[in-house]
């Protein structure tokens, strides 16, 4: 059974309600349709005016933006603090953006996720989501991971991994690096049930060069070993090290990884980001991502080049949190 069988299968059986902002965008209707007919999980649809085709269902509600300004006052309090002068009719103004609205409706507990990026860009997604459900307890990084599976004729197929971050922090420092690592390892292990086994990237197999870069890998993997001491992981490495057992047995004859990591901190969200490109469009896998991490509700980003799949897969995801 490949990974979004197994997660389907648990999304199921939670029937998790999900918001889908979107609703203008034909790949999240078609997304949406398949979800409710396969029963993945509730729906929630903001309708702002342009006609929803959808068959009627009783895991489907649909409401109307204008509902929006409920939530004004509570608004208005939260963006105070950060905005001198911000008035009532201001928040009236933001909340008639579906994603906005959504947030709020999942920080009042009408739904438990929320799922866009089809059509809002990753700042917008990740800026709503601060300024509403707001960061989990004692965490300061908000980063993400890709759920990287194969199709069944694949060589790789029965396989997953998880790229991190690919999605959020350009240039993550020493202690965002090792924040990303846990949080990535342990939605891993949450996700899949596999035991994670964690490899901090760099173009450098330790010690082999010697760069700025390389010492900031470096020093994230010393702070994860302190701060999660049961996670395997080792760095510096170059990926084949982390990826090909004989090629780690060269490089790193006493490393705790063997060529057997299942998990990929990259140094960058350069890097990370052009890898799970290049592992999609040439590797052949099934990219899931960014899967948004470290906020106190979840609130997923898709891809503004996702399809209808990629779509019914994160609100699989974000069913599981």
């Amino acid at each position: 059974m490949d990974i979004f069988r197994k997660l389907e299968a648990a999304a199921k059986r939670k029937k998790k309600t999900i918001i889908l902002p979107e609703s203008y965008d034909p790949r999240v209707i078609e997304a949406a349709k398949v979800i409710l007919k396969k029963k993945l999980a509730k729906l929630i649809l903001i309708d702002t005016g342009r006609n929803i085709r959808l068959p009627e269902s009783d895991d489907l509600d649909i409401i109307d933006i204008e509902f929006s300004v409920q939530f004004a006052k509570e608004y208005k309090r939260l963006r105070s603090k950060k905005i001198k002068g911000f008035t009532l009719a201001d928040a009236e103004k933001a909340l008639n953006d579906p994603l906005l609205f959504a947030c709020m409706l999942l920080k009042n507990k009408y739904a438990d996720a929320v799922v866009a990026g089809s059509v809002y860009s990753t700042g917008n997604v990740l800026r709503s989501a601060m300024q509403t459900v707001g960061l989990s307890k004692g965490n300061k990084t908000v980063s993400s991971f890709f759920l990287m599976s194969f199709p069944k004729a694949h060589k790789m197929a029965g396989r997953v991994f998880a790229y991190g971050d690919c999605g959020v922090l350009p240039n993550p420092d020493a202690e965002q690096l090792s924040d990303i690592a846990i949080q990535t390892s342990l939605n891993f292990k949450k996700l899949t049930g596999i035991k994670p086994r964690t490899a901090f990237l760099s173009f450098s197999t330790k010690g082999s060069a010697k760069d700025a870069s390389t010492e900031k890998v470096i020093r994230a993997m010393h702070i994860t070993r302190r701060r999660m001491p049961g996670l395997i992981c080792d760095g510096e490495m170059q990926f084949d090290s982390a990826f090909v057992p004989a090629i780690a047995r060269r490089k790193d004859p006493n490393g705790k990884i063997k060529g057997d990591a299942n998990v990929f901190i990259f140094p960058d969200l350069n890097a990370g980001n052009i890898a799970y490109k290049i592992t999609e469009r040439i590797g052949g896998a099934v990219a899931t991502g960014p899967i948004v991490q470290g906020l106190a509700l979840p609130v997923m980003d898709l891809s503004r080049g996702c399809n209808t799949n990629d779509i019914v897969n994160m609100s699989i995801i974000a069913s599981l949190y």
